[in-house]
């Protein structure tokens, strides 16, 4: 029998996994039970208050185990190299971008799905089950807020199911939130969950959900059904191809016909930069470039096709790593939770429900497999201690995530702070205050000079000024600021706008005619 000195760093090394344990899950947890809930009201500040914690305490974690010469899996496992580039190429593709300074916020969104990732990834079998937990809370209140609203339509005859988001963005959101969520609670074992979630999913009237769900059914019966039954077993094919005959018949061809527009603009904006793309989140403010205006038919903030969206904001090299990356951990996952993976990505070719933070965020948390414990390192490497025993690569590490929170924390205190000058703005110009709203303004060009939105919101104040008093002093500083947002972002159709109708008025043809040159060299419609 060993003396009982033998086991004291066997328990001292027991205590310090439980800590790690707790404090893993205690990260994961809140983030996953207030992500879904918080995003009906996600905004800058939600945003990094989220991100700002998960990232901290993340980053908390990741030194400890490093300190302790614990290397976490996600970070000894080659197979996330892909990951890294992907991570790499978006982020050139958003600095770089032509509206970098619009954009900013949304690459960090990227950067914490991939950082959860790494967390999940991390988790052993038995945290998992707890983090779960947290997912679990929060599609109980995603279904009982969507019966709520489900209510109020029904007695109080307010808009239809298009309406019902729950605390998600929309409909199409919501669709795709249970479609994550419901093979899942097959696992959990919670029947009324499931049954709960398919009336909210036949409420938001999603054929993509039905069409998506179908083909993780299709793949699940695939692998399930051995050769020697399929001729036994054709039944169940045979009902699966008429649920989807059934739903593509209800899809409307004024729904069809306007995605296969924004596919389109999608793939004229990919080819236009196809190395780097024009940035995450750079869609809606490069849409408009690419696609005609027509009364008849929707524009739209979103490509309607996760994919196509994906490849034109980001590029190529970015895309093809990202799927690379999501494929081969795909292939890694086993049981239900495979399929409703699978049936995310068949609903993300025909809707955006992954370009909304909080799906997006979800959706890398059941993308990572527990990947138990973490990899022991050398003893040259634990040994090395500098700078009152800290190591170099701690050091670094150390860093580089006070780096990172303060730049995410640089970048949401702009944007707060120019949001609140605008917004000041937008209320003196309602009331007649010009030289207010103008005041305001340029302070907020001091903030963010080259955000061109700053300068496109002065151009109208003094456009709008100039027209009512007759000043054209105000008119030709109104015509420097419209040039200025130009200048700072040529995809801006309400400055050509605006600036063509200032040329017009002040009987300016030949630099009328000149801006209208410069427009159809980027709006290729107008070619």
């Amino acid at each position: 029998m060993p003396h009982p000195s033998s086991l004291i760093p066997h328990l001292s090394e027991n205590r310090g996994r439980d800590f790690r344990v707790s404090l893993l899950v205690l990260i994961l947890f809140p983030f996953l039970l207030l992500a879904p809930v918080l995003q009906g009201i996600w905004g800058l500040g939600t945003q990094f208050l989220l991100e700002a914690a998960v990232f901290l305490t993340g980053g908390f974690w990741f030194l400890r185990e490093i300190r302790a010469g614990r290397l976490p899996s996600f970070i000894s496992d080659r197979g996330n190299i892909p990951l890294l580039f992907a991570l790499i190429f978006s982020l050139l593709a958003s600095r770089l971008s032509p509206v970098s300074a619009l954009i900013a916020p949304e690459w960090w969104n990227f950067l914490t799905g991939i950082f959860i990732l790494a967390l999940a990834s991390s988790l052993t079998t038995s945290e998992r089950k707890s983090a779960d937990l947290a997912l679990r809370l929060a599609a109980w209140f995603i279904v009982l807020l969507s019966f709520y609203q489900g209510y109020v339509i029904v007695v109080n005859g307010v808009g239809d199911s298009t309406h019902l988001t729950a605390s998600l963005t929309n409909a199409n959101a919501l669709a795709l939130f249970a479609v994550m969520v419901l093979p899942l609670t097959v696992l959990w074992r919670d029947f009324f969950l499931l049954a709960a979630l398919v009336v909210v999913l036949i409420w938001t009237m999603s054929v993509a959900a039905v069409l998506g769900l179908l083909v993780g059914a299709c793949f699940y019966a695939a692998d399930n059904v051995k050769r020697v039954d399929l001729k036994k077993n054709w039944w169940v094919f045979a009902v699966l191809g008429a649920v989807a005959a059934a739903a593509v018949s209800q899809l409307e061809l004024r729904s069809v016909s306007d995605r296969l527009l924004w596919w389109g603009s999608a793939l004229r904006m990919f080819s236009d930069r196809p190395l780097l793309g024009f940035g995450q989140g750079a869609f809606t403010y490069i849409y408009p470039a690419f696609h005609h205006p027509d009364a008849a038919r929707l524009a739209s903030i979103y490509a309607h096709n996760y994919y196509l969206e994906f490849l034109a904001e980001n590029g190529l090299p970015a895309f093809l790593f990202w799927g690379w990356a999501v494929l081969a951990r795909l292939k890694g996952i086993k049981g239900l939770k495979k399929y409703a993976l699978i049936a995310v990505l068949a609903h993300s070719f025909a809707d955006f429900g992954l370009a909304v933070p909080a799906n997006f965020f979800i959706f890398c948390y059941l993308l990572a497999e527990p990947g138990g414990f973490a990899v022991r390192l050398p003893g040259s490497v634990v040994a090395f201690r500098s700078l009152g025993g800290w190591s170099g690569k701690t050091l670094a590490a150390a860093a580089l995530g006070v780096l990172l929170a303060a730049h995410l924390s640089g970048v949401v205190s702009r944007k707060m702070s120019l949001d609140r000058l605008q917004g000041s703005a937008v209320k003196a110009c309602a009331g007649g205050d010009y030289s207010a709203a103008e005041k305001f303004l340029v302070e907020a060009s001091e903030i963010e000079p080259d955000n061109p939105l700053v300068p496109q919101m002065l151009g109208q104040v003094l456009l709008r000024a100039g027209l009512e008093k007759n000043n054209r002093p105000a008119l030709f500083r109104a015509a420097v600021s419209f040039e200025r947002a130009l200048s700072l972002n040529p995809y801006d159709a309400a400055s050509y706008r605006d600036l063509g109708r200032l040329y017009a008025a002040a009987g300016e043809r030949k630099m009328a005619e000149d801006l209208l040159k410069r427009k159809r060299e980027v709006f290729r419609w107008e070619r």
